[in-house]
């Protein structure tokens, strides 16, 4: 082997380590708790790892099935007509019941969505409903937070769309998402027919169905 060849194979091998000690920095941080780096490089790390390198470890440590949530969504007509709420989710759901071998992929997209509409950073979620259950103010969303949710809307809202087709005789000029989440009666009420369990709804702004197309 030539000196040129060696000069060559110890500059290939430090620039892939490098790119490889990057790429291993970027999943630590965004596994990372809250702290002003993370705040600071979220949305860097954020575009680079989505949507090939997303870490997830609920497969290893998955949340138990505490609430049913969903995507409903209306249209606004030219007339100032407004729709009844679509169920965006319930079909796509029935559909993954019906074919448990071959199960349709389709729902995945509204439930990641809803995801990303309601989950954020567990520090957080736990301090918000900390101040919610102290009645005292609620940390607003952070930049960071609401970018992500208005992305979220935006897919939903197009998502919709195209499976709303008899709104507004084909033609809505607005779409309005909404958020329920039903949360699930406790164990210990399981065998409890009359056990309900809580319902909340979030509406979002409207969104312009040109805006959208």
């Amino acid at each position: 082997m030539t000196h040129t060849h060696r000069k060559a194979r110890r500059a290939a091998l430090l620039i892939g380590g490098a790119l490889l000690g990057v790429h291993m920095l970027m999943s630590a941080l965004s596994q990372a708790p809250l702290s002003p780096a993370k705040l600071r490089y979220y949305d860097t790390v954020s575009g680079y790892l989505d949507p090939y390198f997303t870490q997830n470890w609920m497969l290893f440590a998955p949340d138990p099935l505490m609430d049913d949530r969903g995507i409903l969504a209306r249209a606004r007509c030219a007339d100032g007509k407004t729709t009844e709420f679509y169920d965006v989710t319930t079909p796509f759901v029935e559909q993954v019941r019906a074919n448990r071998f071959f199960p349709s992929r389709m729902s995945r997209i509204v439930t990641a969505s809803v995801q990303q509409l309601s989950n954020g950073d567990e520090l957080l979620m736990r301090l918000r409903k900390e101040a919610r259950n102290d009645k005292k103010p609620v940390m607003p969303l952070l930049p960071h937070e609401r970018r992500s949710q208005s992305e979220a809307v935006t897919f939903v809202s197009r998502f919709a769309l195209d499976h709303m087709s008899s709104a507004c005789q084909g033609d809505p000029e607005k779409v309005q998402i909404r958020m329920y989440i039903h949360e699930l009666p406790p164990w210990s009420k399981l065998n409890d027919s009359k056990a309900e369990g809580k319902v909340s709804v979030q509406d979002f702004p409207w969104n312009s169905v040109r805006g959208l197309r």
